[in-house]
């Protein structure tokens, strides 16, 4: 171990001695090299410090001779020193440049490090802007085609942008919604920011007058605020104005969207009621709804008069905007009492006696009304009611018949059953009314001694024959003020103030009295008037 040692000292040594004489050499002229670049750098200023050295010792000397004579022994001493020492200078001057030289170079590197590279933008030749990367003008691409309004199923626009690198300062650079804004700026007549008016999702036209058209429309529903105050005011379809960027083909004047607004559709219509019209038939054929129908022609009554010649309003003209007015109100009402009734044989058959008065309650409803146009559409209840007072049941005794085997004969309820048995073969004309030709009943043919039954439980107040007219035929009380007529019937099966239960035989068809075939002419009278018996039968 001991000669390794020394054997790897030796080696050491001679690598030592052997790296020593190959750069011996290169230090000595390194060393040469630094000797003589400090010798020229400072030379000029040890040959300076020479000279103002020199110059005080001659100020000092020829201070005598005057500061006249002192100058010029000046001058001529630093002229001589700069022809004698001036290459000094040249040599400080090339050691300098390349120093200086550096020293711009830094200073442009860090002033083009502090401006990156970016991608400069350009549309139709204008610059719109520099991005990062070009991502950022793919999202601005994204949002300026979601900003796009298509009013066609044909409409298209494309972007085609041209890109080159430039520095640009980080002041310079756009995010995707600058970049949106200068595309836009720079399109041209291709594209426009506008406000649409769509009206029931249909598109009527853009206008860049935004204000005029937002102003046009708060003026149509001006006048029904000040109507119905703290009311729900709009439009019967939706109206909607969208903003956005459109195609300048999708652009109208805005005088013609003005004139739409306050435009008319649907023109009058008018029908001629003929004979053998319903208003279901009437409505019907000419695409109205009955309510409408009822509410354009008040001279129906509801349908209970039908004036044949009489010309019916079908359509009316309406503005392009109808303004809906939703109003809630709250109203009082009456709540009616229930009736509770005994029956009581002491009585006469359909006479009452009123035991308690009965007593209406009170309740306040809220209603919401619907006027279209300012003409009452719809009326709904909304919520529950709030009761303000219980109503208080009446009491009643109403007489009723007993029969000889105890069957209790109660008077109508007033839903009545078909009045013809077997042996019916249709009706052969319906109810009229009092219109001509007038007939106030239902004629319902059948064989001649077809039975016919008490439509409802009740006493017969008359049962006999008149020249003409109702031939034998058969009249019943009810009760209620209702009762019925039984016509041109061929015999009687009852007489005079006896009492019938529903479906009890009282009658057989006929063709007596004022008839030309054989048929029972049934009829309807609610407190002395005739009605359709249509609606009366169960």
């Amino acid at each position: 171990m001991v000669l390794f040692g020394r054997t790897a000292k030796h080696v050491a040594r001679l690598i030592g001695l052997f790296i020593a004489t190959l750069t011996a050499p290169l230090f000595r002229q390194l060393g040469y090299a630094l000797q003589t670049a400090w010798a020229d750098l400072t030379a000029p200023l040890r040959r300076v410090r020479s000279g103002m050295r020199h110059i005080r010792e001659m100020v000092a000397e020829e201070k005598r001779h005057g500061p006249s004579h002192t100058a010029t022994l000046i001058w001529h001493y630093f002229r001589s020193g700069v022809r004698e020492y001036g290459h000094l200078a040249k040599n400080l001057f090339y050691y300098l440049l390349p120093l200086g030289a550096g020293v711009v170079f830094v200073f442009t590197v860090t002033q083009v490090l502090q401006n990156p590279f970016a991608l400069r933008v350009e549309y139709k030749g204008q610059l719109v802007g520099y991005v990062a990367q070009e991502e950022v003008y793919e999202e601005a691409a994204r949002a300026l085609q979601n900003q796009l309004v298509y009013t066609g199923q044909d409409q298209e626009w494309e972007i085609t942008p041209s890109f080159t690198v430039a520095a640009a300062h980080p002041d310079d650079l756009s995010d995707s919604q600058t970049l949106v804004n200068s595309i836009l700026r720079s399109s041209g007549a291709e594209i426009t920011e506008a406000i649409g008016l769509y009206v029931g999702n249909v598109f009527y036209g853009a206008t860049t007058d935004e204000d005029s058209l937002k102003q046009a429309i708060e003026a149509i529903k001006a006048p029904y605020y000040t109507q119905y105050p703290g009311a729900e005011i709009s439009f019967v379809e939706d109206v909607n104005l969208k903003k956005g960027v459109y195609l300048t083909e999708s652009l109208v004047n805005y005088s013609k969207l003005e004139e739409l607004l306050t435009s008319q559709v649907q023109g009058q219509r008018s029908y001629t009621i003929q004979s053998g019209d319903t208003p279901w038939k009437i409505a019907g054929e000419n695409d109205i709804t009955l309510d409408d129908l009822y509410a354009l022609n008040p001279v129906l009554d509801n349908g209970n008069n039908m004036p044949i010649g009489e010309q019916l309003v079908i359509g009316q003209a309406v503005p392009f905007l109808q303004v809906k007015a939703i109003v809630t109100s709250v109203e009082r009402e009456t709540i009616p009492f229930d009736t509770e009734t005994d029956y009581d044989t002491s009585l006469g058959f359909g006479q009452q006696r009123v035991v308690r008065e009965g007593v209406e309650g009170q309740k306040d409803v809220t209603y919401q009304s619907v006027y279209i146009g300012g003409q009452l559409a719809s009326k709904t209840s909304i919520g529950d009611p709030v009761i303000i007072s219980q109503p208080v049941s009446a009491q009643v005794k109403q007489g009723v018949y007993m029969t000889s085997d105890g069957v209790v004969i109660k008077p109508g309820n007033g839903i009545l059953m078909f009045p013809i048995g077997a042996g019916y073969k249709g009706m052969s004309r319906g109810y009229n009314g009092p219109l001509l030709p007038a007939h106030n009943g239902l004629d319902l043919r059948g064989y001649v001694g077809t039975p016919i039954y008490a439509a409802q439980s009740g006493r017969v107040i008359y049962a006999g024959q008149t020249r003409g007219g109702y031939g034998i035929h058969v009249i019943i009380d009810h009760g209620g003020g209702l009762q019925t007529l039984y016509g041109h019937c061929s015999g009687l099966a009852v007489s005079y103030g006896e009492v019938v239960k529903q479906g009890q035989l009282i009658a057989f068809l006929g063709s007596t009295g004022w008839s030309t075939g054989p048929h029972c002419h049934f009829e309807v009278r609610v407190n002395g008037v005739a009605r359709d018996p249509m609606n009366y039968l169960g």
